[in-house]
This record gives C-alpha cells, structure tokens and sequence, in this order.
C-alpha cells in the first residue's frame, strides 16, 4: 500500500509539473466567504478521459449532487490544500459545492448545519472545531436523514456516516519515539509540548500518542503542557513563557506545523534558535509536514514530522462520499499512513508540501487503493 501510494504521489507531481507549463483560464472557486455568500460557481467539467469522476456528482435527472463542507479555518497550509482540492474534485463530478468557513467559530458551525438542511445538501462533510459540541448539530442533520462524513477531526458524541482520517495517535507517536531514539540518559531530554485546540479529538489524540511513546522513559520530562489552540501567536507567547520558568528546555513537540512559525519566532527571540548539529539546539517535533515545517527542516531547525496528507484526505472522502450516493458500500473509517519526514527525506516528492503550487483544477485526479472511485 506505501508504495502504491508513493507512486500515485510521484504521478501527481510529473503531471502538475507539466500542466505548469500551460496557460489555463482563471475561473471563480464557487465557494462562499465565511458569511455564506456564493461566489460565481464553475461550470461543471464535460466527460473527458482525462477526468474519471465526471459525471459521477450528477443524478440521473441531470441534476447535481449537493455537497455542502463545514470546516474551521483556511489559513493553514492543511486546510487549504484540503478544502481546495475536495471543491474541485467535487465539481470535476459535475455536482454543486458549498464551503462554509467558520473561524473557530462554533455557533457558526451550528448554524451553517441548519442552514445546510435548508438547502437539502446530498452529503455534508465536517471538519470541526470543536469535536464534541458538534455532536449534536450532526446528530440533528443525520436524524434529518442527510448522510454526514467527517474529515481529520472526529465527531465525539455523533457517529457519523464516514471517517476520513490518519491515526492521530500514531502521529503523536511517532513523534515521542523519535525523542526516545535522539536522547538518553547521559543527554536526558527536557520537553515543552505545544498543543493544539485541546477540545478537538485530534489534538487529543496526539498528545495521548506521544505521552505513551515517553512514558516511563526515565530521560524524557514532559515540563509544561500550553494549548496553543492551533494558533501561531499563541505558540510564540508560549514559547516566551515557558524558557523564562525553565531555561533547561531543549525539546518541543508541537501538535502542528500551523504553530511552527510561531516556535520558530519565539526561540529566535529568546536566542534559543540554534540549527541541528550545534551546541543548544533545540530539537523539534511536529506534526503535519506543511511548507513552513518542511522549510524548517531544510534550515536545520525541525527535525522530524509525522506527515498527515490533506490531498490524500480529501481524494479519499470525495471517493467515499460519491460511493455512498451510487449505493456502494462505504467503510465507516478510512484509516490513512503516518510517514515520518526528517533531514534526509524532506526532498522526496512524495510529501503533499511539495507538490506544485498553482490551480487545483489543474491537479490530476487520485486513483487510490483506501476508496476507489465508485464503479472501479
């Protein structure tokens, strides 16, 4: 399976790279802002041999199929790749797409959900802010009868149709046992761990995975615990704060790559921002694999992270979503790999930070073994 999906990556990355080379049409992304205005939506794209999925969001009337996305935020790298490849895959199908962006803003997330049962959505596909108090608001959209999918971060008190994701425990591994590896007692590690928004079940998860990779590890000291709520300022006020109550720290995981900056920051400040291989160095762990902690990797600064891939996420959900409206059977959880990317891989062309910037219409479609596209 990783090297079926190692190749489908290095495709993407050939064809991007030649679809670079062309001029193509700007066109409006059909989305609306975070008021819930639509923008000018995309005609939907012609069969074509080039396209697998057309056709596929249309019903046998003609109409489109109506999917409508929840999700907290687009000013991370993730959330953009993600949210950006999933409107395109969809209308590439030929259905309609509603994104409804609410800031970390709950009660938006609520009342994007009864807006949603207005509009009579086909599928509706979360990602929450909060995983909790969300339960209810999916619980109403489900008991209405429309099929809800949730994307990275989990539902917790609603069992959603589907649940796209990697194991978020595993990524928080990963990232303890690579501190297990690079300390020891005669160099015990001394760890500020920055959180995500712990109300989400990811974040949750991450640090549960992490905490059992270190536990009982006699040279690993967990020392301060800040939530950084997935916010770079939060980080580097966090960072400020906790070199000033214990200057022996010298080791950080971090929930995300989102807070990267941040961390970065906030050691340059405390001149604690010292490159692999030299006396003080900080070792950083992170999770994500991003362009800001890919670039820190190359600088010297970050030194592993647990890869979790929006453009595999959201090839798989759009697969599953598809394959429940032609009357397919669905897994109720997709469970995604954990790669691990360090000083001598960050180049490779498998990780999603490196691929080709530029228009997602241009990005080939993903043929991938976790859900086929219906009919395949």
């Amino acid at each position: 399976m990783k090297n079926k999906c190692l190749a489908i990556i290095l495709t993407l990355v050939m064809v991007l790279g030649l679809a670079a080379c062309s001029d193509s049409p700007d066109e409006s992304s059909g989305q609306p802002d975070s008021s819930g205005k639509e923008t000018e939506d995309k005609p939907a794209q012609e069969t074509d041999a080039d396209n697998p999925l057309a056709g596929l969001a249309v019903k046998e009337d003609g109409t489109p199929y109506l999917m409508g996305y929840i999700y907290n935020e687009t000013g991370s790298g993730w959330m953009s790749n993600n949210t950006s490849y999933v409107e395109s895959l969809w209308k590439r199908a030929g259905g309609e797409f509603y994104g409804f962006c609410s800031d970390y803003d709950l009660n938006k997330e609520i009342s994007a959900m009864e807006d949603l049962k207005q509009m009579e959505p086909d599928v509706i596909l979360v990602h929450p802010s909060d995983s909790s108090a969300i339960a209810p608001a999916v619980q109403s959209v489900m008991d209405a009868g429309y099929p809800v999918f949730a994307v990275d971060m989990g539902v917790i008190g609603a069992k959603p149709d589907s649940f796209i994701h990697a194991d978020q425990v595993e990524m928080g591994r990963a990232c303890g046992e690579y501190m297990v590896e690079n300390f020891s007692k005669e160099n015990p590690a001394v760890v500020l761990e920055i959180a995500g928004g712990l109300q989400q079940d990811g974040a949750q998860q991450r640090q549960k995975g992490f905490h059992e990779a270190v536990e009982g590890v006699d040279y690993i000291e967990i020392v301060q615990i800040i939530d950084g709520n997935w916010e770079s300022s939060k980080a580097f006020d966090g960072v400020q704060d906790a070199f000033e109550r214990n200057s022996k720290i010298n080791a950080i995981y971090t929930h995300s790559d989102i807070m990267m900056q941040g961390i970065i920051e906030g050691l340059k400040v405390k001149n604690r921002l010292v490159p692999a291989g030299e006396d003080g160095h900080i070792v950083i762990c992170s999770i994500d694999g991003d362009q800001t902690g890919m670039q820190g990797i190359r600088d010297g600064y970050v030194d592993a992270i647990a890869e979790n891939n929006p453009v595999m996420h959201a090839a798989v959900a759009v697969n599953a979503m598809l394959s429940y409206l032609h009357g397919e059977t669905i897994k109720e959880d997709y469970l995604l790999e954990v790669p691990v990317i360090t000083a001598e891989n960050v180049d490779d062309s498998q990780w999603w930070a490196n691929l080709p910037e530029g228009d997602f219409d241009n990005w080939p479609v993903m043929e991938q073994d976790f859900c086929p596209i219906p009919g395949k």
